[in-house]
């Protein structure tokens, strides 16, 4: 990885911003493939992870236990969401996109919590987009190209479909979180979630 840098310093210094961010990207992507080796789908995989991918048609109405959720949950991220029309939409997505991937919505919202702060306009320096920081290479594995990934509904469908498909492959919650950071075998990551999960009442931490 070092000499690989190494060798991009000069092509680096002379690019524009657009190049260095397609440079950096592809980089991310090797590190992901390389450490985690998720990117060589199984045909099942692909299948499972497209058809999470798909949008969720809009409820006629929501569910009593929905509706509760998402007016504590809209308190609850007060802090770091001022605006309740954009509170509202990021708890409703994330309960419906959190149970169409049966995962917890406080698993969700402490990978929100810890990857961008509830800031769904959030961009890394190596590209990773919106809430949930889903790479754009997503898009092109398993994804359209039209998807726009800072878009509230559409990151948090990616991240949940992500999330649900490490799970699947490494059958803990712990390694699940780490190859979703990129860190697959390493605490650090999976433990700032589980910590940030107790902001939102979880009671679960398991898969």
């Amino acid at each position: 990885m070092v000499a690989c840098f190494l060798v991009s310093v000069p092509i680096w210094l002379t690019s524009s911003p657009e190049d260095r961010q397609h440079l950096a990207q592809t980089a991310v992507k090797k590190m992901v493939e390389k450490n985690v080796d998720l990117l060589d789908f199984k045909p099942e995989e692909k299948e499972e992870l497209r058809n999470m991918l798909k949008p969720e048609e809009p409820a006629r109405q929501p569910d009593f236990e929905q509706t509760v959720w998402v007016k504590d949950i809209i308190q609850t991220i007060q802090p770091w969401v001022s605006d309740e029309s954009e509170a509202e939409a990021i708890a409703r997505w994330v309960y419906v996109y959190s149970k169409r991937s049966n995962l917890s919505p406080e698993l969700v919202l402490g990978v929100i919590a810890v990857e961008s702060r509830f800031d769904h306009f959030a961009v890394s320096n190596v590209g990773a987009i919106g809430l949930m920081q889903v790479m754009p290479f997503w898009k092109d594995e398993l994804g359209q190209q039209k998807d726009n990934l800072l878009e509230i509904e559409t990151n948090i469908r990616y991240g949940c479909a992500i999330l649900r498909i490490y799970i699947n492959r490494y059958k803990t919650l712990s390694r699940a979180l780490g190859a979703y950071n990129g860190s697959l075998g390493k605490m650090k990551y999976p433990n700032k979630v589980f910590d940030s999960m107790k902001k939102f009442k979880a009671t679960d931490f398991g898969i």
